[in-house]
């Protein structure tokens, strides 16, 4: 049995759920396997949070959300960066391991830390989810093809002081080590890994990403429709991203798509019925408003019965990426029975084969793409050979296995460099994240004044009010007093003799009144009477 270390950042989200399943996979097959990431959103006994000064910094955060995370052309994939070292506290953690298994890990650790997990004698394998670990910032390149050679003048920074992409690019070749081994869920991001100037002479092995068959598995599509708000007897075209307004998702593709559905005479009639329908999951767009059919948006959905009975209700999954590896949404479709129309491009291009799970469309044709959508959702069912697709090709066992084989060969043949000679600070990244950093650290120490500042005008504030509280309860207390003194200077009065006098005055006056209310109307007739 193997003690085996995964690593990423989160254990949500496209990488941190592969990773999950690939930790339950190894776990299940008799492998002893834990997950380690930087924050935790399971229950999983086998996923650790660590807690360390130099994964869990202010100062870096700020400085990558704001230089890196945040400075990116409206649309674009986000850009990362792995922070400089200060420390390898958490890496005693791993001495009982014997292999390392590193997935997405932006904001995690850095290249010290691979470093140094090499120097204490581990071999690495480092699973890619996308294309930043080959890059100097971003996750996709759209494509860009400086990743091939030094990522100099980054197009999809706003910002790139002292052209860091560059540096990081150049840092990423010089330190990493050479006996790591790659691993890409899909051919599309081996082959851009292996043309990559960081990963080209590492050895590069594909083993595609897993789905829970148990957990994913087709539902009456009729009684789904109803129980997510849709027509029983609709036809629904299933689309999904976390964050919908990234532009390599493609739902402007699918805007244009479904307008192109209005042109189509053998689907035009239930169209214009509202027969066809959207079913939407991601953070919003405002795109959803333009789309050419009625939809229904579930927003951004993180539970997995959810998602299955979303792949459930629908008759196609639309997939108009321009750029992506091997979408988990992809796998968890054809695991409900729903076939995948997608563009050939990424891991897309590997896995759809037409007519069985599915139909492949040439990248950017939509024509093309509106026929495809047609062509399943009018032709004969592929629910069952989508389902057996996924059963015999992406079980968590399956792609556990292949990584288990994967582990004991890089064991059995690791030899690293003991004399490799690593400092705690790559002086290449600091010198250029220093200026960022620094700026943070500025930002932050104003930040933190301000909030003394507030702090002391606050502590001002409550001091007046409790002193302006203290002049209220002495006003209330002297009102307490005058109040109970007049009750006692009532009371006297009214025991006094002259009170009771007045009061034996005042209840003969109130007979008196109603004596003449009641007997002078009488004697006024009674005398009339006897005048007549």
């Amino acid at each position: 049995m193997m003690k085996i270390a995964l690593f990423c950042t989160q254990d949500d989200g496209g990488a941190g759920k592969a990773s999950l399943r690939l930790n339950n996979g190894l776990n299940l097959i008799g492998e002893d396997s834990t997950l380690f990431v930087k924050r935790k959103t399971t229950d999983n006994q086998q996923v650790i949070q660590l807690q360390s000064p130099e994964i869990n910094n202010a100062v870096f955060e700020k400085a990558v959300w704001k230089y890196f995370y945040t400075n990116v052309y409206e649309g674009n994939t986000i850009c990362s960066a792995m922070y400089p070292s200060v420390g390898f506290d958490y890496l005693e953690k791993i001495h009982q391991f014997d292999i390392i298994n590193l997935h997405w890990i932006p904001s995690f650790l850095s290249l010290e830390a691979i470093a140094e997990i090499n120097r204490l004698g581990k071999p690495i394998v480092w699973t890619l989810h996308d294309q930043n670990p080959m890059t100097g910032a971003c996750h996709y390149t759209h494509g860009c093809d400086k990743y091939q050679t030094d990522c100099s003048d980054c197009p999809q920074l706003k910002v790139n002081s002292n052209n860091i992409t560059r540096t990081i690019l150049e840092t990423k070749i010089k330190y990493l080590p050479k006996t790591l081994t790659v691993v890409t869920p899909s051919l599309w991001l081996a082959k851009c890994a292996k043309e990559s100037a960081v990963f080209k002479k590492h050895r590069i092995e594909v083993i595609p990403n897993s789905v829970e068959t148990d957990i994913f598995w087709p539902s009456k599509k009729s009684d789904a429709k109803i129980s997510l708000g849709l027509p029983a007897d609709a036809k629904v075209i299933l689309f999904g991203a976390q964050d919908l307004k990234e532009k390599r998702k493609g739902m402007a593709e699918l805007v244009k798509i479904t307008k192109l559905l209005w042109e189509n005479g053998n689907i035009n009639e239930l169209v214009e019925a509202n027969k066809v329908w959207a079913l939407v999951f991601g953070y919003h767009s405002p795109l959803l408003d333009e789309l050419g059919i009625p939809y229904q948006a579930l927003g951004y959905v993180n539970e997995d019965q959810k998602l299955s009975l979303a792949y459930s209700a629908s008759d196609v999954l639309a997939l108009p990426s321009l750029e992506d590896n091997l979408p988990n949404l992809m796998l968890e479709s054809m695991a409900c029975g729903t076939p995948v129309v997608p563009f050939k491009t990424g891991g897309m291009a590997s896995t759809i084969i037409d007519g069985q799970n599915g139909y492949l469309v040439p990248l950017k044709d939509l024509k093309q793409f509106t026929k495809r959508i047609i062509d399943v959702i009018t032709g004969t069912s592929m629910e069952a050979s989508s389902r057996s697709f996924a059963e015999q090709n992406y079980r968590l066992e399956i792609q556990a296995s292949k990584y288990k084989d994967l582990f004991h060969e890089v064991i059995n043949g690791f030899v690293y460099d003991k004399y490799l000679s690593i400092s705690k600070i790559f002086p290449e990244t600091a010198s250029v994240m220093g200026s960022y950093i620094g700026e943070a650290s500025v930002e932050m120490q104003n930040d933190l004044n301000q909030l003394f500042s507030d702090r002391e005008f606050l502590g001002q504030e409550r001091n007046r009010l409790l002193q302006e509280l203290d002049q209220l309860k002495c006003e209330l207390d002297q009102l307490k007093y005058e109040r109970d003194s007049l009750k006692q200077e009532l009371q006297v009065i009214y025991f006094s003799r002259s009170w009771k006098l007045v009061t034996l005055l005042r209840l003969g006056w109130k007979i008196v009144r109603k004596s003449i209310k009641f007997i002078l109307p009488y004697a006024i007739v009674r005398y009339y009477q006897k005048k007549r």
